[in-house]
Order: C-alpha cells, then sequence, then structure tokens
C-alpha cells in the first residue's frame, strides 16, 4: 500500500494532490487550505517521500495510486504538478471511473530525447545541492517540512529521480485521453520551458473537454509562488463537477 497523508474532515469530496519529482511538500499551500473545506490525501510516490525504498516507475505509481483510490471509495479530483501532472493521463485513461475530473499543472508529455538527455544531465550536476534540501528554503515551507524535506532528500535515489524523467511518458501513448469525458485543466507559467508550454496546448487540443492557460510571471512554481491564484483556480473548477 502506497503511503499517503491525509487532511481535513471526512467529506464526500476528496481532492487528491500528485506531487512533482522528489517534492512531497510542493502542494503544502494547498494541502492547509483545502483541508478547511474538503478532505485532502497526498500520496508519496513510489521512489520518493517515504516510499523511497521502490524505484519509480509510471506503472508502478499508477497501479499504487488507483488502489489507494479504489480504498478511498469516494470520487476524487486530481491535481498534478510536473511528474504528477504527468501521471492524472493514465490514471484517467485507466482507472477513469475512479476520478471526476483533473487539473494538470506544467505537465511534460511531449518529450525529446535530447531533452530528457540535458535534463537528466542536471540533475546528476546538482546532486548535491538537492541533497542539501535547499530547495525548500524559497518556497515558505515551515521547520518541521523543511526538515522532512532534506531527510526525503538524502534518502531519495539519483535512479528514481532519473526515472520520474526519463519514464518513456508520451500522452501520444495513450489515444484514450482523447476520449475522457471529464472536465479538465492544463496549467503552466508563461516562463515555464518551450516543452511544457507545447504540452499544454497539445492536451487541449487532443481532447475538447481540456481547457489550458498560461499564467504570466510564473514558471515552474506555480504551487507555491502563485498559491492564492491557484487556491482560486481549484476551487473554481470542483465547482463545476
Amino acid at each position: 500500500m502506497i503511503y499517503y497523508e491525509k487532511y481535513g474532515e471526512d467529506s464526500p469530496r476528496v481532492l487528491m494532490f500528485l506531487h512533482d519529482t522528489n517534492f512531497v511538500h510542493c502542494f503544502t499551500k494547498q494541502s492547509a487550505y483545502f483541508a478547511r473545506k474538503c478532505e485532502v490525501v497526498v500520496p508519496h510516490l513510489p521512489g520518493f517521500g517515504r516510499n523511497y525504498d521502490t524505484t519509480f516507475s509510471v506503472d508502478i505509481a499508477v497501479e499504487q495510486v488507483a488502489e489507494l483510490s479504489k480504498n478511498l471509495g469516494k470520487p476524487i479530483t486530481l491535481v498534478g504538478f510536473a511528474l504528477g501532472a504527468q501521471l492524472c493521463i493514465p490514471l484517467l485513461c485507466r482507472h477513469g471511473d475512479l476520478f471526476t475530473g483533473a487539473i494538470l499543472i506544467s505537465p511534460w508529455t511531449t518529450k525529446d530525447i535530447a531533452d530528457i538527455e540535458r535534463e537528466m544531465k542536471q540533475q546528476v550536476d546538482n546532486e548535491k545541492s538537492m541533497r542539501s534540501g535547499a530547495v525548500s528554503m524559497s518556497v515558505g515551507l515551515s521547520k518541521m517540512e523543511k526538515q522532512e524535506h532534506k531527510e526525503f532528500c538524502q534518502n531519495v535515489t539519483m535512479k528514481s529521480i532519473l526515472a520520474s524523467i526519463d519514464n518513456g511518458f508520451q500522452v501520444s501513448d495513450y489515444p484514450e485521453f482523447s476520449e475522457i469525458d471529464k472536465p479538465l485543466s492544463a496549467i503552466c507559467g508563461i516562463k515555464e520551458n518551450i516543452e511544457i508550454r507545447k504540452s499544454v496546448r497539445e492536451l487541449a487540443h487532443l481532447n475538447h473537454n481540456c481547457v489550458y492557460d498560461m499564467w504570466d510571471g510564473a514558471g515552474h512554481n506555480i504551487p507555491y509562488k502563485f498559491a492564492p491564484r491557484l487556491n482560486k483556480t481549484i476551487e473554481e473548477f470542483i465547482a463545476k463537477i
């Protein structure tokens, strides 16, 4: 069973947040906000957080999240960031009956081999900084969250980090995506790299139920640097379901 955190009161509505590579706490500002309104669930994806003893793979992640979702036994709205946003697609394609819709933030679903290799090299080159948990200093985490994030960074294997980048994921591998009849929203910052901006447009092109938006001033930082706007966006999205 996948490890997960649960916040808020028992509710017929569940928001499930799927985190970015090696950043379980990226939705901390959403978890606290929505715990006052509904039930919030944050799985630690395989390979990361308290599930660091499993090497990441898309198939393992999808099956573990789906199993958790079945056990919750309630309709679930997905909100994913980067890696978590990518996972929303196979989850909806393979287990669509479990979910009411999804918000995909900064998904990378249209990949080029050269871009994958460049990103993997960057992760290897920056391993020392990653192990220090330095990213936690700039995103508004509490003292306890910073300490926990550093622990996770020290435990994670580079194999899982690289697997989350070179995971073979392409939206073209999921032709069923175009048939998903649930509300979908793809979001990224205008300062994101060109591959992510292309991915967001492509998702909206492939599925007429998917709308997209690019936020001025934002980069790869929407959940924590643009928390009030994202929280409002999520509220408006779930109000329409």
